[in-house]
């Protein structure tokens, strides 16, 4: 059973969505899967239009069972009865400071409510990039989950070594297993585009909040000479920045054009990306960047931080992740890329999409998921 505040058909959550999605796709066959969620996407007030609630319902393209829940005065309520009525041998928690979906559920397992084994995957919640933001509700908040004792009773699925040393040194003596997150595995044909030097166009897919650092890319394009297209795809969930990134939009110089193209689902992310020729996301942390990984995918190198998994890029021809304090590196790779002759920008296009293939026709992909819940 896997709690998760937000799951398909929303997208507006980005990366805990996906990787719920992909563990339903890659277990469906061996496991039950039971999935509790809301029903409405992140940040909105409606709920999903013709989608039924407050009961089990079998999403027939995965064959699972999810529940949407839209009961908010009742919700823990509810919550613990559908536990009780699944009885499921795993309960799968993801991220790691929600009252409902986490906090709760843990009280319930530090009461013994729970009989099943409980697994928290905190999704890069721990790192010091995340956990700064609103630090003065989450501190005291680790402080009690140390306290009480509960990662005693529980097993950590980190996504990486790097969550793996985050997670032993905020909750030291932990049971913790490390199981990558699983990838969009249904790849596209791969499709060029037409390149001619001297211009690129680049996409940003991310929500527009400050850890996502889209401010600082409108920044460093203001001191690029090549002739730029940069599209921008996500929700505004920080109006404040948003107004930040519009004023410094308008004072960008005549070679650069920038489009807000909004949010956009899953499904309309892959033609997205190939009508461009870079994908751009400098993030501040990035637990695993599904967004980055659906551009090697689709085809399409990409210009990130070195702040997320993929790292080395520049040696395989499929894009640079660079430090954050360079932001001269930041424009050198842009005005590289404005370069790429049509030959060029294929080979690179081409390494993406090969590298991504490799990636996720590894036989071992899956199998610490079976460790995992076993």
């Amino acid at each position: 059973m896997i709690l998760v505040e937000w799951f398909i058909p929303g997208y507006k959550a980005g990366g805990p969505i996906q990787s719920c999605l992909n563990i339903c796709r890659v277990l469906k066959n061996d496991f039950d899967i039971y999935v509790f969620t809301t029903d409405k996407d992140h940040g909105e007030i409606k709920p999903y239009q013709g989608i039924s609630t407050n009961k089990w319902i079998t999403q027939k393209q995965l064959g699972i069972k999810v529940y949407y829940i839209n009961q908010q005065k009742h919700f823990f309520k509810q919550l613990s009865a559908e536990i009780k009525t699944i009885a499921p041998d795993y309960l799968y928690l993801n991220l790691f400071f929600s009252p409902k979906f986490i906090i709760y559920p843990l009280w319930l397992k530090f009461r013994h409510k729970i009989n099943a084994t409980v697994i928290l995957c905190p999704r890069g919640t721990l790192y010091t990039s995340a956990l700064s933001i609103k630090w003065y509700k989450k501190k005291p908040m680790l402080y009690l989950y140390k306290k009480s004792g509960i990662h005693h009773q529980i097993i950590f699925h980190a996504t990486n070594e790097r969550e793996k040393h985050a997670i032993e040194y905020f909750f030291p003596g932990s049971e913790i297993i490390v199981a990558n997150n699983l990838p969009n595995i249904n790849q596209p044909l791969f499709k060029s585009l037409p390149k001619k030097r001297g211009y690129i166009s680049c996409i940003f897919i991310a929500r527009i909040v400050p850890i996502k650092n889209l401010l600082f890319v409108i920044k460093f394009l203001e001191k690029v000479t090549a002739t730029v297209n940069f599209s921008i795809v996500g929700p505004e969930e920080n109006g404040l920045y948003w107004n930040e990134c519009k004023s410094k939009i308008n004072s960008l110089p005549k070679n650069i054009t920038v489009n807000y193209l909004g949010a956009k689902s899953n499904s309309e992310l892959t033609e997205l990306l190939q009508q461009h020729h870079l994908f751009i996301l400098p993030t501040t942390g990035e637990n695993f960047g599904h967004a980055i990984f659906e551009s090697f995918l689709a085809g399409r190198p990409v210009l990130i931080s070195d702040q997320t998994p993929w790292l080395h890029l520049s040696n395989l021809n499929i894009g640079w992740d660079l430090p954050l304090d360079e932001t001269a590196a930041f424009i050198n790779c842009i005005e590289k890329g404005a370069l790429w002759n049509q030959q060029e920008f294929d080979k690179f296009a081409g390494a993406a999409w090969k590298y991504a293939k490799d990636f996720i026709n590894q036989p071992t992909l899956t199998k610490p998921y079976y460790q995992l819940f076993s």
